[in-house]
């Protein structure tokens, strides 16, 4: 606590300091405004309306992931149609994100953050402004989007009037947590912006931590009317614990002569088990009106990123006994190293031009953009998981009914390989719109892709991407659409074993309405159809690894609304169903397949609720039910089985301070999110899904 209370002395020194330069009056406060976004950069790259856009793409504000209490990035997207969160359950390797049967890439600020089945930092989501899914391939403007489309986390930016807020959190877990957002003018042209995270605290298992540490300073410059340049700066240290895996048989399955042990129980080493990151990263934004004909942007970031990562767990080997003794109370254990660096630099850069051709006009954006990704690994792992060049033959062993922590083993690194890829592509869009109703779009796009790693050659690919789509609307506020897009995505890193992955390829067909009935509402309802192949997967009989497969199919239909009431009612409502099935097998994965780990069916609603009780005293009541469907392991043996989980949020507001208690999953239901059967006819795996979890936030904004 020492350290939380001298930055809440610093940064109520900086605050008052700061407020001292008001004007006066209310003019310097930042007023709450519930509204819904109503356009997003991630699907255009221009500044189009979310209605005349013809693929599906949804926004989630820093008001809603606030009210929603999403204290992970994972959990921002849990009301968001289609996108399957928390994979892994209580997962701390990275972010991990599903939809249309696919994982997610991650964005930041229009750059790719993280190359996909890397462990690295979680994005911290006091930190965003908004953040944006724009589902189905989109190679043409990203390059590395996969076939289920990309998130786009979008950092808080300098502006131009004096505000912030500085909050203290606490909640179960012994989670205590400082946050800090001023922003406001640093002379004529000139604006700065501190965002900072000081967190303390524990997993939902006792004794693995959950500190992090983050400082976000940006600069805006704006050297006249048609220019803008925006400098932002990031570190991020993350000192975390791990998640558990737990064996089926004491936990879905148990029985009378497999007593069930609890769902926080940890099978891990507590001071051992670590994932430890360390985040360093510059971005440049600039932006350029020539006239009104000629426009130019540029975005451009350096990341460094090292990892720290040990773990002691279960060794779930298919067709191998995880317990050691005939009463089955003893697990195997083995453990896993990692020591990662990695470098990525990339930067986009777009040219857009904008005119009129007899009744059409027309956005054509021209663009390059380039991206580099170097890495430095070692690994280290025991030879009970039976892998060449293991460190040492032990088990490790835990009882699971009387568990002995602390038990000394042999552990170091065994393993090493250096990669590096890189993706250069340019691509060409244009927007026309006729008659203020009908818009098209066109895309094409050329990629050269390079990757090597220590154990594999160099290997290079060319590809080019389309996309077509159109929406008119039809009717007030009815607008059907149509578009066609592919996918492009090269894999960057290796697998476990050091060879370099081969890139992704796929193709959607969508078609859908968006419905708009009033402004600060949106309702959406597609169907879309998508083959993809070299998809990206975590491998059965490694928990640190993951592979490729052939081609896989999936088609199914999405429905999402965000309506905004009067009297202050809010509406978040969403449905999804999604087919996802192996059409071209391999000898693990046959023809037929559900692919794994994915729920079919998702569901949400969440209501929020304002209460004005007079000028100075505002209430706002929210709640929200999620259900979230079976899955099926790699083996299409054991089923997950479905979870419905309510969620819950209550805020009080008198002037400039705010009182917030979030609690989500209300009931404490106790749920696996992956149960898999990796080690049959023996045993399998489950992996715990997040408790209750209370959360109580103050606020005072300036």
């Amino acid at each position: 606590m020492n350290k939380l209370s001298v930055a809440v002395a610093c940064t109520l020194a900086l605050a008052s300091a700061a407020r001292a330069q008001e004007s006066g009056g209310e003019g310097g406060t930042l007023e709450e405004v519930t509204v819904l976004a109503d356009r997003a950069g991630a699907a255009t790259k221009t500044d189009t309306l979310l209605v005349e856009i013809p693929q599906s793409i949804s926004v989630v504000t820093a008001e809603q992931i606030m009210e929603r209490g999403a204290t992970s990035y994972q959990e921002v997207f849990r009301y968001s149609a289609g996108v399957a969160t928390e994979l892994s359950g209580g997962d701390t390797r990275s972010d991990y994100f599903a939809a249309r049967g696919f994982a997610l890439k991650q964005f930041l600020d229009g750059l790719n953050k993280t190359p996909k089945g890397l462990y690295g930092s979680t994005q911290e989501t006091f930190t965003l402004e908004r953040a944006e899914v724009l589902r189905g391939p989109s190679a043409v403007l990203y390059g590395a989007g996969s076939s289920g489309g990309l998130l786009n986390a979008v950092s808080k930016r300098p502006q131009w009037e004096f505000g912030g807020e500085i909050g203290l959190q606490a909640g179960n877990w012994d989670r205590k947590q400082l946050q800090v957002d001023l922003t406001g003018p640093l002379g004529e042209d000139f604006a700065g912006r501190f965002v900072g995270v000081l967190r303390d605290g524990d997993l939902m298992w006792e004794g693995q931590a959950n500190d992090k540490y983050v400082v976000m300073p940006s600069l805006a410059w704006k050297p006249g009317e048609q220019t803008d340049i925006t400098l932002i700066g990031l570190y991020q240290k993350e000192d975390m614990g791990t998640q558990t895996y737990l064996p089926m048989s004491k936990t879905l399955q148990a029985n009378a002569d497999n007593p069930k042990i609890p769902i926080d129980f940890f099978v891990g080493e507590p001071d051992f088990n670590h994932m430890d990151t360390e985040q360093a990263s510059v971005t440049l934004l600039v932006n350029h009106r020539f006239n009104e004909l000629v426009a130019v942007s540029s975005n451009t970031r350096y990341l460094n990123q090292t990892v720290d990562y040990g773990e002691v767990y279960p060794t779930f080997n298919f067709g191998v006994d995880t317990f050691i003794d005939p009463e089955r109370t003893t697990l195997s254990r083995a453990f896993y190293l990692l020591d990662d660096s990695y470098t990525i630099v990339n930067s986009d850069n777009h040219a857009q031009f904008d005119f009129d051709t007899g009744p059409v006009s027309h956005k054509v954006l021209v663009g390059v953009d380039y991206t580099l990704f170097e890495q430095d690994r070692r690994e280290g792992y025991s030879c009970v998981v039976f892998y060449p060049g293991c460190f040492e033959a032990m088990t490790i062993p835990l009882n699971v009914y009387n568990p002995v922590y602390g038990q000394p083993f042999n552990y170091g690194y065994s393993n090493a390989f250096d990669s590096r890829s890189t993706q250069l592509g340019f691509y060409l869009q244009d927007q026309m719109k006729l008659a203020d109703r009908v818009s098209f779009v066109f895309g094409a796009r050329r990629d050269r892709a390079t990757s090597e790693a220590t154990l594999s050659p160099k290997e290079t690919v060319n590809a080019t991407t389309f996309k077509f789509g159109v929406i008119a609307e039809v009717l007030p506020g009815v607008s059907p659409f149509a578009s066609y897009s592919e996918s492009f995505t090269p894999i960057f890193g290796g697998d476990f074993y050091g060879n370099a992955y081969k890139p992704q390829q796929g193709e959607q067909y969508e078609a859908g309405i968006k419905w708009q009935p009033f402004s600060n509402s949106l309702i959406t309802a597609t169907y879309f159809d998508i083959e993809d192949s070299n998809f990206l997967t975590s491998d059965p009989s490694n928990l640190q690894n993951f592979i490729q497969s052939g081609v896989i199919g999936s088609k199914g239909v999405e429905l999402e609304a965000q309506v905004n009431l009067a009297m202050g009612l809010s509406v978040n409502a969403a449905w999804s169903y999604t087919k996802a099935e192996v059409l071209e097998g391999t000898s693990s994965h046959p023809a037929g397949d559900r692919i794994e780990d994915l729920p079919n069916h998702l569901a949400s609603l969440w209501l929020s609720q304002m209460l004005y009780i007079n000028n100075d005293l505002t209430m706002r009541l929210g709640a929200g039910v999620r259900r979230v469907g079976d899955k099926l392991d790699y083996y299409q043996i054991q089923k997950t089985p479905a979870v419905t989980l309510v969620d819950a949020s209550v805020e009080a507001t008198y002037k400039d301070w705010s009182l917030q208690i979030n609690a989500n999953n209300v009931a404490d239901k106790e749920y696996y999110a992956t149960c898999a059967a990796w080690a049959t006819p023996f045993d399998g795996m489950c992996t715990p899904g997040q408790t209750r979890s209370i959360l109580g936030t103050v606020t005072r904004k300036f």
